[in-house]
């Protein structure tokens, strides 16, 4: 099967004979959580190291903390954390905010309020394919999805079809960056038809003005933006965040609060916290060591097989499936995406090591992507120690791709299902 299987439109990826549903990659992340419960109590809660890139922390000062009950809490810091969203985003005060318990929460809340039955979706990405959320959005409003990273087919559908919501993501979920002038051009195609545009900037609201000296996600012209209060040098924890015109935002909102994905009062008081608190600096120096972290995994590995982020460096998936091959010389019976979950759960497991691959939920990439922090990075050794988990978890795998049973082992902590099956 190796670099085959068949693609999950809803994730993007193939789905093999392991992680064949979301309901297996549920039952992988329990496996992780086992993993970090025997790890914490044999070496201790210390002893994991975070290499996703992504920032969930929870750091509400102590004697604010009551100020995340449900009734009277709100009222003492909602106003500035609307006043620090739009800030945040380049807005101004004619600008609505509202938040959300995840960024792809806001983003299929949008296409559920703003999405006729029967419509075209337009998304404009920087690569292959749009945040699974997107298409989640418009299939629930039962609406199509069409894909492109150019202006001139948004021009297209305008003209021949129904296009009830532009959707732009400025910075995709591995990294890609759109190139800022694509960008205007497609927010200046839905502004001139009276389309909403959507600018989906989990990372692009800070990266492209903090690291690319770019505009930020209002100065675009977009209607509306998202967020990810966890991504890009902003602190956690997992929320989104959204600022725009005030009538589209209102929509959305009220769309989420009927479906239980708005932001609760103690979430929005830890994004409070975190927008408080934001410093670019921090952003630009992991900026800086993803350079120096591309630059020994290409050097190791080859560039050919290595892209450079704008936080850090990935392995693709299909060329960790090329390195196993190569390793053990023939064909594998399953797909790149049990490869690297299976290298996640074995860094998990005997270095400690944090990553999607192992915590992911569905629809997360499935490269290998390695985005530390440099206190985390210095903490677990430098460069010298990561090059080192890489080959040993390729290493790892390899003895183990042979046998769709044993990589269950590996993958979700058991023996092969009544209907699974074991390859020589």
């Amino acid at each position: 099967m190796g670099s085959g299987g068949s693609i999950d439109p809803s994730v993007g990826y193939a789905r093999g004979p392991i992680l064949a549903s979301s309901l297996d990659e549920a039952r992988r992340r329990d496996h992780a959580l086992r993993l970090i419960r025997e790890r914490a109590a044999a070496i201790g809660p210390d002893s994991f190291y975070n290499f996703t890139g992504l920032h969930r922390d929870f750091h509400v000062p102590a004697d604010r903390i009551a100020w995340g009950e449900e009734w009277v809490g709100p009222a003492f810091f909602s106003d500035e954390l609307e006043q620090l969203a739009r800030e945040h985003f380049g807005g101004d005060a004619g600008h609505e905010v509202a938040v959300f318990n995840r960024c792809s929460a806001g983003i299929i809340a949008a296409c559920l309020a703003l999405v006729r039955p029967g419509s075209t979706v337009a998304s404009v990405t920087p690569g292959a394919r749009s945040h699974p959320s997107i298409g989640r959005g418009a299939r629930l409003a039962a609406a199509q999805l069409r894909q492109t990273t150019l202006p001139s087919d948004v021009e297209l559908w305008l003209a021949e079809e129904d296009v009830s919501l532009i959707v732009i993501t400025g910075v995709s979920s591995e990294l890609e960056i759109l190139d800022q002038d694509v960008l205007l051009a497609a927010v200046r195609l839905g502004r001139d038809a009276g389309v909403p545009v959507l600018l989906d900037d989990a990372y692009g609201t800070r990266l492209r003005p903090i690291v690319f000296d770019g505009l930020k996600t209002m100065e675009t012209g977009a209607d509306l933006g998202v967020t990810a209060c966890d991504k890009a040098g902003l602190g956690g924890p997992r929320a989104g965040l959204m600022v725009g015109e005030p009538r589209l935002v209102r929509q959305v909102a009220a769309k989420a609060a009927e479906l239980g994905m708005e932001a609760r009062p103690p979430l929005a008081l830890g994004i409070w916290s975190s927008l408080r608190t934001f410093d670019p600096r921090h952003l630009r120096e992991e900026y800086a060591l993803g350079g120096e972290v591309y630059a020994a995994l290409s050097g190791r590995f080859g560039e050919g097989r290595v892209v450079r982020s704008a936080l850090g460096a990935s392995i693709p998936a299909d060329m960790v499936d090329e390195l196993v091959r190569e390793t053990i010389g023939h064909d594998l019976p399953v797909v790149p995406g049990e490869l690297t979950a299976g290298i996640g759960l074995y860094w998990l497991g005997e270095h400690g090591v944090i990553s999607v691959n192992a915590m992911g939920q569905p629809g997360a990439s499935i490269w290998l992507r390695f985005k530390p922090s440099p206190g985390e990075l210095e903490r677990f050794g430098g460069i010298p120690a990561l090059l080192d988990i890489v080959e040993r978890g390729i290493d790892h795998v390899a003895q183990r791709a042979h046998s769709v049973a044993e990589m269950r082992r590996l993958i979700l902590g058991e023996g092969p299902s009544s209907e699974g099956s074991e390859s020589a």
